[in-house]
């Protein structure tokens, strides 16, 4: 386990904000979010340490390690079957504004675990293979993507190696809030940017309606596995640090109806209440109340940030 400063300001002033339970092992601890008194950042801290975090990704339950090879339920199925129908939205958010011809696009995606939204830009826009170059941890989601011909680094972003190749697209789709090296992550993402360069990062919005609604039992809370949970203010602030600003925020719908759902059922479960007919009525309600806040990114429950480097 290991305490650390708050990658803003390097402040260790925090104030406790909430125990969060681990949604795949409800017996065990709780996990401790404590809030930043300088920035306002909300962070897991005291957390698993990069050795240790390891443990808590069980394989066979986390989303993004699916894919059609290890997909045993009915459930796991339906949500790649879901997943695979939103890869053309995501595809055209990170190609958005391209203005050069597809051919001459070159992509990084960190966090891409099987490799499937790099696929989908690849099919849907023409960008080469060698273009699309991937990093993951996990070593069977890594080896899931490069069987699909993609090149991926088993590594950290900081260590690994792209041959002084500059990217036109970065993207973090829910993947800054896991990296224990968020600061050096951020420092290299920026000296990779191509001159007009985009980092599109997507990730849970700690001031959202339903996060608000469902407190620790919010299943975007994702302790221990999430590290940090940002709004638009303190993820602004931390981009600012490294060199990089805020061009536009938008919110990501889909995540509110995952989000409501699982949290609904999370909640139920712990406190001894049965999903039910009860459950699916009560998600589908709090759901639409969601989505039908208005468009301000600081309700939504998933945001959408497209950053470049400051001039």
């Amino acid at each position: 386990m290991e305490t650390v400063p708050c990658p803003i300001t390097g402040s260790r002033e925090f104030k406790p904000l909430l125990q969060a339970p681990d949604r795949f092992d409800l017996c065990g601890k709780s996990w401790q979010l404590a809030q930043s008194t300088e920035s306002g950042l909300v962070m897991l801290n005291p957390r698993p340490d990069p050795n240790e975090v390891a443990a808590h990704y069980p394989a066979e339950a986390y989303d993004p390690f699916l894919y059609d090879g290890n997909a045993r339920t009915l459930r796991d199925r339906a949500y790649l079957f879901a997943a695979s129908l939103l890869l053309g939205r995501k595809a055209q958010i990170v190609m958005k504004g391209f203005g050069k011809p597809a051919e001459s696009a070159k992509v990084l995606e960190v966090g891409c675990s099987t490799g499937r939204l790099l696929l989908r830009i690849h099919r849907d826009f023409g960008v080469p293979p060698e273009n699309l170059r991937g990093v993951e941890l996990d070593s069977q989601a890594a080896a899931s993507a490069r069987s699909a011909g993609l090149e991926v680094s088993e590594s950290d972003l900081s260590n690994a190696n792209f041959d002084d190749r500059r990217f036109d697209r970065i993207v973090f789709w829910h993947a800054l809030e896991h990296l224990h090296h968020i600061g050096e992550a951020l420092d290299r993402a920026r000296k990779l940017l191509a001159e007009e360069g985009q980092l599109v990062i997507a990730l849970p919005n700690i001031e959202s309606r339903d996060a608000h609604r469902y407190g620790p039992n919010w299943i975007a809370l994702d302790a221990p596995r999430h590290l940090y949970h940002f709004s638009p203010d303190t993820l602004g602030k931390l981009l600012e640090k490294h060199g990089l600003s805020i061009l536009d925020i938008s919110r990501w719908l889909p995540d509110t109806l995952y989000n409501v759902w699982y949290s609904e059922k999370l909640d139920r479960e712990i406190n001894g209440r049965r999903f039910g007919i009860g459950g699916i009525v009560r998600s589908c309600i709090r759901a639409a109340e969601s989505l039908a806040v208005g468009r301000d990114p600081r309700q939504a429950s998933s945001m959408v940030i497209r950053a470049v480097m400051m001039k």
